[in-house]
């Protein structure tokens, strides 16, 4: 067992210098061990999202960054495009902007930006709520695979419906559906108003969703908000389009 957890630390350090990724062959050839044997720790590792496999390669996942709360490097090149984008959004919708992703069944903030007239961003704001919780949260789970949104509702029921009928459920997948076409959710929650849009790669690839919410007072115009979301997505898309 001793052996085993060395052998996942060195997985862990020897990927913290490959920003790139590596191989399966690779790791397995760094730490001595044979394919067989690493292939079963890293996907150890891989289901607790610490590691995760892009393009062929394995990179540090984003488990890995949140035990340091350094959230902002998981993506970096994401990160760095997103966040004069969140700025100019926070202080356009007088709100406060999210960038998060999905991993794991779960949504993470990655960046967060104030709507005070010093805009900044918590770079050290890992959190994992509720899918249902929140508006970037619905909206990453309507961009999903109909797999894994089935395997999430088993597992979590629908919002305010722990153990939901078929019917439910079926009602709840239309408004998925729904939420994807527009790439987008909004909703007015207590007296929060909040909205979420997501952000594709030039693949066409789910990469993020950006959201933000504010007092329902301050909300007059809605549509307004919607279309500063949209137009900030469009810019990080256009953004992502050169991931250097």
């Amino acid at each position: 067992m001793i052996k085993v957890i060395h052998k996942a630390l060195n997985i862990l350090e020897y990927l913290a210098g490959k920003t790139a990724g590596a191989s399966l062959s690779s790791i397995a050839e760094h730490i001595g061990e044979k394919p067989t044997t690493t292939s079963n720790i890293v996907g150890d590792l891989a289901a607790r999202g610490y590691l995760e496999r892009v393009d062929g390669k394995w990179k540090l996942g984003i488990g890995a960054y949140m035990l340091t709360g350094a959230s902002h490097s998981y993506d970096r090149v994401l990160c760095t495009k997103a966040e004069p984008i969140l700025h100019r959004l926070a202080a356009q919708t007088a709100a406060e902007a999210v960038l998060s992703v999905w991993r794991g069944q779960e949504r993470y903030v990655l960046l967060r930006a104030s709507d005070h007239s010093s805009v900044t961003v918590n770079r050290n704001y890992p959190e994992s709520k509720m899918v249902f919780s929140t508006a970037t949260g619905m909206i990453l789970l309507a961009e999903q695979t109909p797999a894994v949104i089935d395997a999430y509702i088993a597992e979590n029921g629908i919002p305010g419906i722990l153990h939901p009928t078929e019917e439910a459920v079926q009602q709840f997948r239309l408004s998925l559906e729904t939420y994807r076409r527009d790439g987008c959710y909004h909703r007015e929650k207590g007296d929060i108003f909040e909205a979420a849009v997501s952000v594709h790669d030039t693949m066409g690839n789910l990469c993020a969703a950006i959201g933000i919410f504010l007092p329902l007072f301050r909300a007059q115009n809605k549509n307004d908000l919607i279309q500063a979301l949209h137009s900030a997505a469009n810019e990080l898309q256009a953004g992502l389009s050169d991931r250097s």
